[in-house]
């Protein structure tokens, strides 16, 4: 399935305040969320709530004390580490392509159509994103990380193909390797935290939608959703699949409007992700799947739960304050500002 936004209008169109509307971005780029202290072009990031601040072409974007999350192309996340820096090349949503210029950045790939192209840069190497997957860059020392998916390295004297479960350094003499994806280090941690932060969020915001009727509840037959969905309940942009149930390769799923009424349901609350640790067992094992829902599949999807809370388990107004734990979706709000 494709998204459509021929046509639309520049910048990000947020239609309302009202829970779960659809987000129209024509570019990549957008700045959702920051924890510490960042900047675009030596200005100071601050977020207000519903207003995001984007990424233009050319613009360099960096953390220092801090942390932060861009969204790409729908379904597609960049996260950046403590004193971190990026440079936006292109931003267009057929073609993306991001100067990792010094730290670290994790991009989350949940959907990727064959017609978008996205690309990072490290000095003379370039590296485009082929799959669904889990990437990493890192310039101390400059390598790439693959957990899931595939990625095309191109040097100035060499090409590589790297998959899922190698790495490469990032050099003119590229060769792909064995590491181990189960060693998570800090940043990979709080990139699943966020992951799971948002999965939890599409629950909500994919019930959200009146589509005018179902087929049977095996096809959808409203008007062509999908894409960024935003949330005020969570206070973030979540991605909505346009049919059947895409999954992030942390594990964790994302339910289209007609598969939700399927998520599974425990004490008071759905629950559209499974617990960080069966997240991280299960790295890698899972491909997004649109079109026709497979039920049967979807079913335990959530066991667990994430931090064994229910809906409203949390306190929304407490999830604002620094070193919120999750508990359940108001608690998981909560941690997603903490450290």
């Amino acid at each position: 399935m494709k998204f459509s936004l021929a046509g639309l209008s520049l910048g990000l169109f947020l239609a309302g305040s009202a829970f779960g509307q659809l987000v129209i971005s024509a570019h990549s780029g957008v700045v959702q969320y920051v924890e510490g202290r960042a900047y675009l072009d030596n200005a100071p990031v601050e977020l207000k709530f519903g207003h995001f601040p984007d990424i233009k072409q050319d613009q360099e974007f960096r953390t220092e004390e801090g942390r932060a999350e861009i969204l790409l192309t729908p379904g597609v996340f960049l996260r950046l580490g403590e004193n971190s820096a990026i440079r936006m090349l292109s931003n267009g949503l057929t073609d993306t392509r991001v100067e990792v210029l010094h730290g670290s950045a994790i991009v989350e790939c949940d959907q990727l159509p064959k017609d978008n192209s996205i690309e990072l840069v490290y000095k003379d190497t370039s590296i485009g994103l082929l799959k669904h997957g889990l990437y990493r860059v890192d310039t101390e020392p400059a390598r790439l990380q693959v957990y899931d998916g595939e990625a095309n390295v191109t040097s100035e004297s060499s090409k590589l193909t790297v998959k899922g479960g190698k790495e490469t350094e990032l050099s003119d003499a590229l060769a792909a390797k064995n590491f181990d994806k189960n060693a998570g280090d800090e940043l990979y941690r709080w990139a699943n935290r966020r992951a799971s932060y948002v999965a939890q969020a599409n629950v909500s915001s994919a019930s959200s939608y009146n589509t005018g009727g179902y087929s049977n509840g095996y096809g959808y037959t409203g008007t062509g959703l999908g894409g960024w969905s935003w949330n005020p309940l969570f206070g973030l942009f979540t991605w909505v699949p346009l049919g059947g149930i895409g999954y992030s390769p942390f594990g964790y799923p994302f339910w289209s409007p007609v598969t939700v009424f399927n998520a599974p349901y425990y004490g008071g609350g759905y629950y559209g992700a499974r617990s960080s640790a069966i997240a991280r067992s299960s790295l890698g094992s899972r491909s997004t799947s649109f079109g026709t829902p497979s039920y049967g599949a979807s079913s335990g999807l959530a066991r667990g739960g994430m931090g064994g809370g229910s809906l409203g388990g949390g306190s929304f107004g407490a999830g604002h304050a620094s070193g919120g734990s999750a508990s359940g979706f108001g608690g998981g709000h909560g941690g997603g500002h903490g450290r």
